[in-house]
């Protein structure tokens, strides 16, 4: 196999005390023709004085004085990269050893233009589980990832020419790498590694992640709304998590989702969901949003 550059994006955000955990994690791949683009957001923790002292070759480091968000960082850099193979990692997350060199052998393989692995979600408990949760279909790639987010960035390694022709959608702070999923599904050939490749910690499920994390759901919804019309599977999917993320918030609005889901399904789920928000939302007493 030819040994081609990979150039890896690392964007970075006040994460001094985690970042140095991530590059010992990404320069200890056993594929060890690497480019590590580190790329500042305009930290104000004093991430800078971390490269003032760095000697492996491979490290290059970019800062900026304005925060422009993950998405921008992560374009800034693959602007930069001179690799023929792009990767991007988190900076409070780590890699295992053999990711790279795994996933570019699949990728040969295979003839992808992307791979994706699995990976650990880490709570701060110390519990922790494998993503994705279910199985990955790359033959059902585009109806998978619209019915739920399978690849981290973290996890994705692919040929510089998918990144140029889709980049990173700068509007979204959230589920960036399931919109970048979805578009990479659509115009390319994706391979899937099942196996736990990255490490990454993940907060809990609380209402407030909820709450947030809905106008997010609905940008990406709406984005590909023309794509979840040709698979209802997914689109029904997709109505019954926003109704989840409403159920305790917003019953009204969450039981016209679980209506969209039961119209696309004929779940009992759905219209238990649907009968049971709808109910709440009328009751005497409550108040109206």
């Amino acid at each position: 196999m030819d040994n081609k550059l990979i150039s890896v994006v690392i964007p970075c955000y006040n994460r001094r005390d985690k970042l140095p955990a991530c590059l010992f994690s990404v320069l200890g791949q056993t594929y060890s023709n690497l480019e590590v683009i580190v790329v500042d957001d305009a930290s104000t923790d004093g991430t800078q004085e971390l490269f003032e002292n760095i000697t492996d070759p491979r490290v290059k480091y970019y800062r900026y004085e304005q925060n422009r968000g993950a998405c921008y960082a992560r374009n800034y850099g693959a602007e930069r990269a001179n690799g023929e193979l792009l990767a991007f990692q988190d900076s409070d997350d780590t890699w295992h050893a053999e990711k790279l060199e795994k996933q570019r052998r699949l990728l040969e393989e295979t003839g992808a233009d992307l791979c994706f692995c699995g990976m650990n979600r880490i709570a701060h408990d110390g519990s922790s589980f494998y993503f994705p949760v279910h199985a990955c279909h790359p033959e059902k790639a585009l109806e998978e990832f619209l019915a739920e987010n399978r690849a981290g960035t973290q996890t994705m390694l692919m040929k510089k020419g998918v990144w140029e022709a889709l980049r990173f959608d700068e509007s979204f702070r959230r589920y960036q790498d399931w919109d970048f999923a979805i578009r990479a599904a659509e115009r390319f050939t994706l391979c899937y590694l099942p196996e736990a490749l990255a490490d990454s910690e993940v907060g809990g499920d609380s209402i407030s992640f909820a709450v947030k994390s809905y106008p997010a759901l609905v940008h990406l919804y709406e984005k590909h709304r023309a794509l979840y019309e040709k698979y209802p599977q997914s689109d029904a999917v997709m109505n019954r998590r926003m109704g989840k993320r409403l159920h305790r918030t917003d019953p009204g609005r969450a039981a016209e989702h679980y209506k969209k889901s039961f119209e696309l399904t004929h779940k009992w789920y759905d219209l238990a969901y649907y009968l049971g928000d709808r109910a709440r939302a009328f009751r005497p007493g409550r108040k109206r949003e």
